[in-house]
């Protein structure tokens, strides 16, 4: 099977642009910048309602939260959902992940486990469209145009991880389609949300550090592919589908080739497709 886009991305910037209340549009603009900022959000109230703690904040009620569909809940996309959930700012209504039920989607399907659940995105944002506010894309790279392109074109805001797009030309059509559909869309990059980034800002601003003309970074610990077989020419021969996985779903754009445990689960960056 050949995952097929349910739109042509480049004609599809030429339709209407959906028209939301600037009412919600400013609630939501004001939910998204505190969730930018939730290290200052102030005491998280409980709820024991359905058995579990639930963060609410003093800041929205219930009915003010956004309504967060999540696309990878795994790994760093789990991170993502449990630190926007953890605000008090947001109700998660549905999941999505090419692999359900895998050890490292398992624990956010057992913390909440009244939350719709799909493999496939294009199936969720159908089906679930009129309970989603904003989409959370925490998937491989290769999936994060697809995704959030079909979700701007529903007029869902879009929270996207660091690479927004594989290419330049993806880039400049998600730039496009967001103004085009009038969404709030932010991409991740956890450096510049550290309180050492803020210190750098600051002294640049105050005149402490000028005139830089090189910089030196050094990384002194493995990652990854580091220490594989330099000589590696090729893809691994293949392995067998694990059953939680929807291979077809999570090679998304790219060409297919067979699986293996060393394509997923942060590992795809260690491959480039020709």
């Amino acid at each position: 099977m050949k995952f097929m886009y349910l739109y042509d991305f480049k004609q599809n910037l030429n339709l209407p642009t959906m028209e939301k209340s600037e009412s919600s549009r400013r609630r939501f603009v004001k939910n998204a910048l505190a969730l930018s900022a939730a290290t200052v959000i102030p005491t998280i109230l409980t709820s024991k309602a359905s058995g579990r703690s639930m963060p609410e904040s003093r800041l929205v009620g219930a009915s003010e939260r956004v309504n967060l569909a999540c696309c990878g809940i795994g790994n760093q996309g789990g991170g993502i959902t449990r630190t926007l959930y953890n605000t008090g700012l947001a109700n998660l209504v549905a999941f999505c992940d090419t692999d359900m039920g895998a050890p490292h989607t398992e624990r956010m399907l057992e913390e909440f486990p009244d939350v719709p659940r799909y493999q496939d995105f294009r199936r969720m944002l159908d089906e679930m469209d009129i309970q989603i506010d904003a989409v959370i894309v925490g998937t491989p790279d290769h999936s994060h145009f697809p995704i959030c392109m079909m979700a701007m074109a529903m007029g869902k805001h879009v929270f996207v991880e660091k690479p927004m797009a594989r290419t330049f030309r993806e880039n400049e059509l998600l730039i496009e389609a967001a103004k085009k559909y009038n969404v709030v869309t932010q991409m991740g990059n956890q450096g510049h949300s550290g309180a050492n980034y803020f210190q750098f800002k600051a002294w640049k601003e105050a005149g402490v550090i000028k005139d830089v003309t090189a910089i030196t970074a050094h990384m002194n610990s493995p990652r990854r592919w580091h220490g594989w077989d330099t000589g590696m020419t090729g893809f691994p021969q293949g392995m067998p589908v694990p059953a939680t996985l929807d291979w077809d779903l999570w090679l998304a754009a790219i060409p297919y080739h067979e699986y293996d445990k060393d394509f997923i689960n942060g590992q795809w960056r260690c491959w480039f497709n020709h």
